[in-house]
């Protein structure tokens, strides 16, 4: 009978030990190769849901610039047996704050108004609002709290600040102090825009927005959002109905002062002439907003603008 030697029992072992690191790491290989298949299909599946989505956009703009469409035309809204889709919304740009008019006009109510209701405190409500003015004069001469080119320049930024009214709302972001604004409140695009006279399309305008001109409590607006509707209950339908004066204003806001009156005069309109088109486009779980700024039929702007706490 023949006996193993020691030397050969060990060879043995460890070849079997060889062998399960070998099926071990041929396991970590398999696995890591799925992993990574798996995370590759994810990012093809999301950037074919992004594209799709931002060409359906697209279509439903396109749509809606045509001068016969309608607000509550059913060609507003589509939905793809693929489950893509679009929604157009149609407002008046007006129905925001001008910021180069609010900068420009001497404005000392209105701007900080709403920075306080957005939760800045006074130092910074008062060293974004000198910031924002110094961008826009037309001189070097530094606000009591504002910034011009040599803080920029210490700070990296040459050729700032561009001293002439904003172009389009992103330029809002290189003012210095937006940036944390934006951090703070990612919405604020939603509160601005660069067209019109500065008067606010009170038909068109947010409730939040017409009690901080007319000073009162949002709550004070319901009577005015509810006569705007219609009876349907729906804004931008065919039975909606246009407020059509200063004065009509104040009486459904209930407020009666001369005072109140004069501001709403000088701050609001009630048909904006320049159109805005939001469309968002939506694959899946994707969804993607775009915006057309037209006047007379010529486009003012046009770009991409973030869906808040969405999946964009």
């Amino acid at each position: 009978m023949k006996h193993l030697c020691p030397s050969s029992n060990r060879k043995k072992g460890s070849a079997l030990i060889a062998v399960f690191w070998m099926i071990a790491v041929m396991g970590m290989v398999v696995f890591a190769g799925a992993k990574a298949l798996d995370a590759d299909t994810r990012s093809t599946r999301a950037l074919r849901g992004r594209t799709f989505a931002k060409r359906l956009a697209q279509m439903g703009v396109e749509v809606a610039r045509h001068p016969a469409i309608q607000m509550d035309d059913g060609l507003l809204h589509y939905t793809s047996p693929d489950g893509g889709g679009y929604d157009v919304k149609l407002t008046t740009e007006e129905a925001r704050l001008n910021i180069n008019v609010l900068l420009t006009s001497g404005d000392k109510v209105l701007l900080p108004r709403l920075l306080t209701s957005w939760g800045l405190k006074p130092q910074q409500i008062s060293a974004l609002q000198d910031a924002l003015r110094d961008w826009v004069d037309a001189d070097d001469k530094v606000s009591l709290n504002g910034a011009e080119k040599r803080l920029y320049e210490k700070a990296g930024f040459d050729g700032m600040p561009f001293n002439r009214p904003f172009k389009e709302i992103e330029e809002m972001l290189m003012v210095r102090g937006m940036p944390e604004l934006n951090s703070m409140r990612p919405d604020w695009r939603e509160w601005f825009t660069v067209h019109g006279d500065g008067r606010v399309d009170v038909n068109d305008a947010r409730a939040e927005l017409i009690a901080l001109i007319a000073n009162v409590p949002v709550e004070r607006v319901t009577p005015l959002l509810t006569l705007r509707v219609g009876r349907d209950g729906a804004l931008h339908t065919r039975d909606d109905n246009k407020i059509s004066s200063a004065v009509q204003v104040a009486q459904l806001l209930g407020v009666y002062q001369p005072q109140t009156v004069q501001t709403l005069t000088r701050w609001i309109q009630f048909t904006g002439p320049i159109r805005r088109i939001e469309c968002t486009g939506y694959y899946g779980d994707v969804r993607r907003r775009l915006v057309l700024i037209m006047q007379n039929q010529q486009a003012l702007w046009r770009g991409e603008l973030p869906i808040y706490g969405s999946n964009s």
